[in-house]
Protein backbone atom coordinates (compact mmCIF):
# COMPACT_ATOMS: atom_id res chain seq x y z
CA UNK A 1 0.00 0.00 0.00
CA UNK A 2 1.19 3.57 -0.62
CA UNK A 3 2.71 5.67 2.55
CA UNK A 4 0.02 8.01 1.93
CA UNK A 5 -2.65 5.53 2.20
CA UNK A 6 -0.89 4.75 6.19
CA UNK A 7 -0.62 8.45 6.60
CA UNK A 8 -4.66 8.57 5.98
CA UNK A 9 -5.37 5.81 8.29
CA UNK A 10 -3.26 6.99 11.10
CA UNK A 11 -5.01 10.17 10.89
CA UNK A 12 -8.43 8.63 10.64
CA UNK A 13 -7.52 6.86 14.21
CA UNK A 14 -6.08 9.73 15.72
CA UNK A 15 -8.89 11.75 15.18
CA UNK A 16 -11.19 8.72 15.96
CA UNK A 17 -9.60 8.53 19.52
CA UNK A 18 -9.42 12.03 20.25
CA UNK A 19 -13.50 11.76 19.79
CA UNK A 20 -13.46 8.43 22.17
CA UNK A 21 -11.56 10.43 24.81
CA UNK A 22 -13.61 12.02 27.57
CA UNK A 23 -13.35 14.97 29.19
CA UNK A 24 -13.33 15.18 32.78
CA UNK A 25 -14.01 16.96 36.35
CA UNK A 26 -13.31 15.19 39.36
CA UNK A 27 -14.40 16.82 42.25
CA UNK A 28 -12.81 15.42 46.04
CA UNK A 29 -13.09 16.02 49.10
CA UNK A 30 -11.02 15.10 52.05
CA UNK A 31 -9.87 17.38 54.53
CA UNK A 32 -10.45 19.97 51.68
CA UNK A 33 -12.23 20.43 48.46
CA UNK A 34 -10.03 19.77 45.32
CA UNK A 35 -11.97 20.37 41.86
CA UNK A 36 -9.36 19.41 38.98
CA UNK A 37 -10.03 18.46 35.02
CA UNK A 38 -8.49 16.15 33.12
CA UNK A 39 -7.91 15.88 29.30
CA UNK A 40 -6.27 13.37 28.20
CA UNK A 41 -2.22 13.93 29.58
CA UNK A 42 -3.48 17.59 30.39
CA UNK A 43 -4.66 18.36 34.39
CA UNK A 44 -5.68 21.53 35.42
CA UNK A 45 -6.26 22.70 38.63
CA UNK A 46 -9.87 24.58 39.44
CA UNK A 47 -9.84 24.56 43.30
CA UNK A 48 -7.24 25.58 45.48
CA UNK A 49 -6.60 28.44 42.45
CA UNK A 50 -2.87 29.24 42.31
CA UNK A 51 -2.71 32.74 43.28
CA UNK A 52 -1.26 35.36 40.95
CA UNK A 53 1.12 37.94 42.67
CA UNK A 54 0.18 41.77 42.16
CA UNK A 55 2.00 43.20 39.86
CA UNK A 56 3.94 46.20 41.02
CA UNK A 57 2.40 49.55 39.27
CA UNK A 58 4.64 52.05 37.61
CA UNK A 59 4.39 55.43 39.23
CA UNK A 60 2.00 57.44 36.54
CA UNK A 61 3.30 60.98 35.76
CA UNK A 62 0.52 63.66 35.89
CA UNK A 63 -1.12 63.92 33.24
CA UNK A 64 -2.56 67.96 32.18
CA UNK A 65 -6.49 68.50 32.42
CA UNK A 66 -8.22 68.00 29.20
CA UNK A 67 -11.16 70.35 27.97
CA UNK A 68 -14.63 68.44 27.96
CA UNK A 69 -15.30 67.16 25.33
CA UNK A 70 -18.43 69.20 22.99
CA UNK A 71 -21.58 67.39 23.76
CA UNK A 72 -23.00 65.77 20.94
CA UNK A 73 -25.98 66.56 19.53
CA UNK A 74 -27.03 63.26 17.48
CA UNK A 75 -29.39 60.96 19.35
CA UNK A 76 -28.77 58.53 22.19
CA UNK A 77 -28.68 55.02 20.69
CA UNK A 78 -31.22 53.04 22.85
CA UNK A 79 -29.21 50.76 25.22
CA UNK A 80 -28.51 47.09 24.10
CA UNK A 81 -30.26 44.72 26.09
CA UNK A 82 -28.83 42.64 28.53
CA UNK A 83 -27.31 39.48 28.61
CA UNK A 84 -29.78 38.08 31.35
CA UNK A 85 -32.42 39.46 29.00
CA UNK A 86 -31.52 37.86 26.24
CA UNK A 87 -30.48 34.37 28.10
CA UNK A 88 -34.48 34.36 29.51
CA UNK A 89 -35.53 35.16 25.90
CA UNK A 90 -33.66 31.84 24.97
CA UNK A 91 -35.12 29.95 28.04
CA UNK A 92 -36.93 27.33 26.32
CA UNK A 93 -33.55 26.94 23.84
CA UNK A 94 -31.26 26.58 26.67
CA UNK A 95 -33.24 23.87 28.46
CA UNK A 96 -33.03 22.07 25.47
CA UNK A 97 -29.33 22.13 25.03
CA UNK A 98 -29.01 21.49 29.20
CA UNK A 99 -31.61 18.58 28.66
CA UNK A 100 -29.24 17.38 25.75
CA UNK A 101 -25.97 18.24 27.54
CA UNK A 102 -27.15 16.03 30.83
CA UNK A 103 -28.23 13.34 28.23
CA UNK A 104 -24.37 12.50 27.33
CA UNK A 105 -22.74 13.48 31.37
CA UNK A 106 -21.76 10.68 33.04
CA UNK A 107 -21.62 11.08 36.90
CA UNK A 108 -19.17 8.14 38.32
CA UNK A 109 -19.06 7.81 42.09
CA UNK A 110 -15.49 6.88 43.10
CA UNK A 111 -16.17 7.41 46.71
CA UNK A 112 -19.04 8.74 48.78
CA UNK A 113 -17.90 7.75 53.13
CA UNK A 114 -20.35 9.61 55.09
CA UNK A 115 -19.70 8.82 59.12
CA UNK A 116 -22.55 10.32 61.30
CA UNK A 117 -21.41 11.31 64.89
CA UNK A 118 -23.42 13.07 68.02
CA UNK A 119 -23.65 13.63 71.08
CA UNK A 120 -26.41 12.32 71.25
CA UNK A 121 -27.24 8.19 69.85
CA UNK A 122 -30.65 9.27 69.51
CA UNK A 123 -30.12 12.15 67.12
CA UNK A 124 -27.37 10.50 65.47
CA UNK A 125 -29.82 7.54 64.50
CA UNK A 126 -31.93 10.13 62.79
CA UNK A 127 -29.19 11.98 61.33
CA UNK A 128 -28.30 8.28 59.96
CA UNK A 129 -31.29 7.35 58.69
CA UNK A 130 -31.87 10.87 56.62
CA UNK A 131 -28.11 10.81 55.15
CA UNK A 132 -29.29 7.61 54.18
CA UNK A 133 -31.86 7.88 52.62
CA UNK A 134 -30.66 11.16 51.15
CA UNK A 135 -28.11 9.58 49.47
CA UNK A 136 -30.27 7.00 47.51
CA UNK A 137 -32.69 9.81 46.46
CA UNK A 138 -29.56 12.19 44.57
CA UNK A 139 -28.35 8.89 43.06
CA UNK A 140 -32.20 8.07 41.56
CA UNK A 141 -32.56 11.45 40.81
CA UNK A 142 -28.71 11.86 38.89
CA UNK A 143 -30.19 8.88 37.06
CA UNK A 144 -33.73 10.01 35.40
CA UNK A 145 -31.84 13.11 34.00
CA UNK A 146 -28.63 11.84 33.67
CA UNK A 147 -26.40 9.00 33.77
CA UNK A 148 -24.47 7.48 36.70
CA UNK A 149 -21.65 4.90 37.06
CA UNK A 150 -22.33 3.36 40.16
CA UNK A 151 -19.98 -0.28 39.91
CA UNK A 152 -18.72 -2.81 42.72
CA UNK A 153 -15.94 -0.17 42.82
CA UNK A 154 -17.34 2.56 43.92
CA UNK A 155 -17.10 3.22 47.95
CA UNK A 156 -20.44 4.29 48.78
CA UNK A 157 -20.39 4.05 52.57
CA UNK A 158 -22.98 5.87 55.29
CA UNK A 159 -22.14 4.94 58.48
CA UNK A 160 -23.56 5.59 62.49
CA UNK A 161 -20.70 6.37 64.56
CA UNK A 162 -22.25 6.01 68.61
CA UNK A 163 -18.65 6.28 70.22
CA UNK A 164 -16.93 9.20 68.58
CA UNK A 165 -18.86 12.78 68.52
CA UNK A 166 -17.63 14.48 65.25
CA UNK A 167 -19.17 13.45 62.05
CA UNK A 168 -16.71 13.53 58.99
CA UNK A 169 -17.09 13.59 55.36
CA UNK A 170 -15.31 12.15 52.26
CA UNK A 171 -16.07 11.79 48.75
CA UNK A 172 -14.45 12.07 45.20
CA UNK A 173 -17.18 12.13 42.66
CA UNK A 174 -15.88 12.52 38.60
CA UNK A 175 -18.15 14.13 35.53
CA UNK A 176 -17.09 13.20 31.99
CA UNK A 177 -18.19 13.92 29.22
CA UNK A 178 -17.30 12.15 25.64
CA UNK A 179 -15.63 14.88 22.74
CA UNK A 180 -17.82 13.67 20.18
CA UNK A 181 -20.56 14.04 21.82
CA UNK A 182 -19.61 17.67 23.29
CA UNK A 183 -18.99 18.97 19.55
CA UNK A 184 -22.82 17.80 18.84
CA UNK A 185 -24.28 19.60 21.52
CA UNK A 186 -21.91 22.44 20.73
CA UNK A 187 -23.14 22.54 16.93
CA UNK A 188 -26.79 21.85 18.81
CA UNK A 189 -26.30 25.03 20.71
CA UNK A 190 -24.68 27.30 18.04
CA UNK A 191 -27.91 26.56 15.63
CA UNK A 192 -30.19 27.80 18.36
CA UNK A 193 -28.38 30.96 18.69
CA UNK A 194 -28.64 31.35 14.91
CA UNK A 195 -32.16 30.57 14.97
CA UNK A 196 -32.72 32.83 17.61
CA UNK A 197 -30.81 35.58 15.76
CA UNK A 198 -32.45 35.03 12.79
CA UNK A 199 -35.57 35.63 14.14
CA UNK A 200 -34.99 38.16 16.49
CA UNK A 201 -34.41 40.39 12.93
CA UNK A 202 -37.47 39.18 11.14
Amino acid sequence: MPTFVYVLMGIALLIALLLLSKVRVIFSYEDSLRIYARFLFIKIGIVPSKVKKPKKKKKEKPKAPSLPAPADTEAIPKKEKSTVSKLWEMRSALLEIIKKFLGKLHFKFLKLRINIACDNAAKTALLYAGANQGVSYIIEILQNISNVDVTNKSDIFVNADFISQKSDFEGKIELYIRVAPLILVGVHALKEYIKFQSTKED
